[in-house]
């Protein structure tokens, strides 16, 4: 082994660079916490490598994807490798949503690390967006509604969501170019920004060294009138004066990255990979709902009615993306110990059980199965019908009405007092809420039936 190594070293001259690396001094106690950051590299490389395995048997196309799932499914080790893949984006959602609580909590993101904040905050949107365009390449019920949902939401972007819709879908309707699109960008576009990002964030982290856990109290006594780059780099050298070589810290690393690998495959292999049926487009009572990191933002899209939804929507992310990204730059209070940084941590407490608390109500709020609303006195035979079309095409799943249904939509037991009839026709046809699907399948008549029975609902 030896011979080998140092066959390699007389060519590529690495021993010197990779001793520097792995013996250099960093803070004593950086320890399990910060195991989070190179947990979530790790299932990076996990999720790319298992990936890269998917698409040597996956075909993009609406009328291969689904099948060509079934076959990965059934080829040896196929179902463990997709079942890793899926899982591994859930636990990496995790642990880099851990990660950068962490960050936030010991505010590692003070002088000189902002722009790693930045940039982490870049990441961790990328890594979401990975799990949107790898929502609908199974070409399944959920995939092919919930990315109708996801897709409606960008289209009410005010004056650009139109074509922006029309990026993401390639057309009016999800079809094959939109699997396409989604399918290049999870494999192609991503990957790229991903590699770029990280490289760069490595770099920093590298380059300004490991944030220390906060002190109450500093290594070093203060110098009256000294520059803050100067009190930054004696408190960071006093820092590694007391610490450890960086070998030390990769065993617990290396510890971590196995537990995490040991969990994914855990998963796969007990649970695998869901898969529902196959993608229908006129399967208008399938009710969509997104893994369980988009809940949050699924419950919150339905707080948000009336004409002026779209913009309200569109400045709410907005700004709260802003402000994730801007933390750095927004919490000037120089000191990085909880305990000194009661507002910070406060507003950061409401915003982790505000997303919990949506995640759980979208999760929860809206019934399962179809319910069954039960015909008032007095209808007429066309009202009638069109309560059969409310109660079979899949409205009770999200509206309810005289106590029957599910709640995720509006309540509907007064809606004929509050809406009229052409209102109702167009929202079933080309609804203005994200989270309704176009109801465009009916024919005339039964558009006709089911806009008579809702105005009967007084």
């Amino acid at each position: 082994m030896r011979r080998l190594w140092g066959w390699f070293e007389e060519r590529l001259g690495i021993g010197p660079a990779l001793s520097g690396f792995v013996d250099r001094k960093i803070p004593r106690d950086i320890g399990w916490f910060h195991a989070l950051g190179s947990a979530t590299l790790f299932l990076i490389i996990v999720q790319v490598v298992t990936g890269i395995a998917l698409t040597l048997s996956y075909v993009p196309s609406p009328d291969h994807a689904y099948e060509s799932v079934l076959y990965i499914d059934a080829t040896p080790f196929g179902g463990f490798v997709r079942g890793v893949h899926h899982w591994g984006a859930s636990v990496l959602v995790i642990v880099i949503v851990l990660h950068t609580l962490r960050v936030f909590v010991w505010a590692s993101y003070k002088y000189p690390r902002e722009l790693n904040w930045v940039i982490g905050a870049v990441l961790m949107v990328v890594v979401l967006a990975f799990a949107f365009t790898g929502y609908l390449l199974p070409w399944d019920q959920k995939a092919y509604w919930a990315t109708v949902v996801g897709t409606n939401v960008a289209g009410q972007v005010p004056i650009i969501g139109g074509p922006l819709l029309e990026l993401l879908r390639g057309g009016a309707q999800l079809g094959a170019v939109t699997l396409v699109r989604f399918y290049g960008a999870h494999v192609w576009v991503l990957p790229a920004a991903l590699g770029i990002l990280i490289l760069t964030h490595i770099y920093l982290v590298i380059h300004q060294g490991i944030a220390a856990p906060p002190r109450l109290k500093p290594l070093t006594e203060p110098v009256p009138g000294e520059p803050r780059k100067a009190t930054y780099e004696r408190e960071y050298a006093a820092e590694k004066r007391a610490g450890k070589p960086f070998a030390e810290a990769l065993y617990i690393d290396a510890l971590v990255a196995l537990a995490t690998l040991v969990l994914v495959s855990v998963l796969a292999i007990v649970l695998g990979a869901p898969l529902d049926a196959p993608a229908d487009p006129n399967s208008t009572g399938f009710v969509p709902r997104p893994e369980w990191y988009f809940l949050s933002l699924f419950q919150l899209l339905w707080y948000f009615l009336g004409p002026l939804e779209p913009l309200l929507i569109t400045v709410f992310f907005l700004v709260a993306g802003g402000i994730f990204v801007l933390v750095p730059f927004l919490d000037r209070n120089p000191e990085r110990h909880p305990r000194r940084r009661p507002i910070a941590l406060g507003i950061g407490a409401v915003c982790i059980v505000a997303i919990v608390g949506l995640t759980w109500l979208g999760a929860t709020g809206a019934a399962s199965g179809l319910p069954t609303v039960a015909a008032r006195p007095g209808l007429s035979a066309q009202e009638l019908a069109g309560l059969e079309l409310f109660n079979t095409v899949g409205c009770t799943a999200c509206h309810t009405i005289d106590g029957a249904g599910g709640d995720a939509g509006p309540n509907l037991s007064d809606v004929g007092t509050t809406h009229s009839a052409d209102e109702l026709h167009e929202h079933i046809l080309t609804p203005d809420t994200p989270n309704m699907p176009a109801f465009d399948q009916l024919t005339d008549q039964q558009v006709e039936d089911l806009v008579t029975f809702l105005q009967a609902m007084q």
